[in-house]
């Protein structure tokens, strides 16, 4: 009997060390950051602060056109994008490669669209993936058409939906030959992906964003509120909870910038480093905590996802399950240990994996006639498999 409580604790306490440092795709809570290829004038590349990071997503260092060529970032003193790719792929966390349509995303409907241009690109593109030693691709669509006359607010149509779900098909299948993950990058009501069971077979993460979500009256553009309604939005859907990436600003945002319903001034940015480690902005009651930096020129209030709230998301993400919660962008975080949001975030996971460990092990453990009764009294309503 001895024996055997020992072997209980032993796989006990393995099982709540496998939680916080077993992270893996679909099983346990994914900690994301995103780099911006264009942004390496405000973040240099060897400064760039990947600890604690599961996965590394790299946006803007290539695009598609509708016939399936690639296009790379290519400016003047800053790496290229293919040579950006390959130096990130060397870091510890798994990398991901965001695509974009070129010149805008029009273009990934019109490859989409037509089967071999499709069939082509997808087994390019996972060549490419491989040959560049990366783990993943991550589609950002934007279902908007100014050009063609569609607003920047309308959702996918029918045959977009249809477009964009023969994409994924052919990418996540070409993919997962090479062990490679395809996520989608998604904004609230575009309805990219209308069917959650094609999500569940073929999507290994949605990255949800979960901030801007234009509203007249509210002044916080990365709230808790914006969380729920678009975890909720997908919830509601039937997808899968740990297939749900929460995406949060580092960013902040005046509180009275609110024009019109539709309009949430993306141009009136302040990153997070700047508001909490500058000059020029100051905290209510000095609390670096909070979601509040005030402007000590004009008075005027900036708000963001601070520490709080930002660990408040990550502790509601690992309680209930979901896929984790990316930070974009890294370019706009504190470097410093004390007000770095990737290392809270971590800190916070951690915390709340070990929370959820400790209760599961200190929980009564019921007896094998406890078990027998439970497992008679529910016998015959187990749910049915498909016929």
């Amino acid at each position: 009997m001895v024996a055997f409580l020992l072997v209980f604790v032993f796989l006990s306490t393995a099982t709540c060390v496998a939680g916080v440092s077993g992270l893996h795709d679909g099983l346990q809570t994914r900690l994301i950051g995103y780099f911006d290829a264009k942004a390496q004038k405000e973040l240099n590349l060897l400064d760039l602060p990947h600890t604690n990071l599961t996965h590394l997503v790299l946006t803007n260092a290539v695009k598609v056109d509708n016939q399936g060529s690639f296009s790379f970032f290519s400016q003047t003193g800053e790496i290229s994008g293919e040579a950006l790719i390959t130096q990130l792929a060397k870091l510890p966390p798994k990398l991901v490669i965001s695509l974009r349509g070129h010149e805008d995303d029009v273009a990934l409907d019109e490859l989409a669209e037509v089967d071999e241009v499709r069939k082509n690109f997808v087994m390019k593109m996972a060549s490419k993936l491989k040959d560049w030693g990366a783990s993943g691709l991550e589609i950002e669509w934007h279902s908007d058409d100014p050009a063609g006359g569609k607003a920047i607010t309308e959702p996918f149509d029918l045959m977009e939906q249809y477009h964009f779900a023969l994409l994924c098909r052919d990418l996540a299948n070409a993919l997962r030959r090479h062990n490679m993950t395809l996520s989608v990058a998604v904004r609230p009501g575009r309805q990219e992906l209308k069917d959650a069971a094609f999500v569940n077979k073929y999507i290994d993460w949605l990255a949800l964003r979960a901030y801007s979500m234009r509203s007249l009256g509210d002044p916080h553009h990365s709230s808790l509120q914006d969380m729920y309604s678009a975890l909720s939005e997908w919830d509601a859907k039937g997808v899968q909870k740990n297939k749900l990436v929460l995406s949060t600003a580092l960013f902040g945002r005046p509180g009275a910038a609110l024009h019109a319903a539709n309009d949430r001034n993306e141009g009136l940015r302040r990153p997070w480093r700047e508001l909490v480690q500058g000059r020029h902005h100051v905290a209510p009651k000095g609390d670096k905590q909070g979601d509040i930096f005030v402007d000590v020129g004009t008075g005027k209030a900036w708000w963001v996802s601070g520490l709080n709230t930002t660990r408040a998301k990550v502790r509601h993400l690992v309680a209930n399950g979901y896929g984790g919660l990316a930070l974009r962008d890294l370019h706009q975080d504190a470097l410093s240990e004390e007000h770095s949001m990737r290392l809270a975030a971590a800190a916070a996971a951690k915390e709340a994996i070990l929370t959820g460990s400790k209760r599961r092990f200190l929980a009564k453990p019921l007896s094998l006639l406890q078990k027998g009764l439970q497992r008679s009294r529910s016998s015959g309503q187990e749910e049915r498999g498909e016929l």
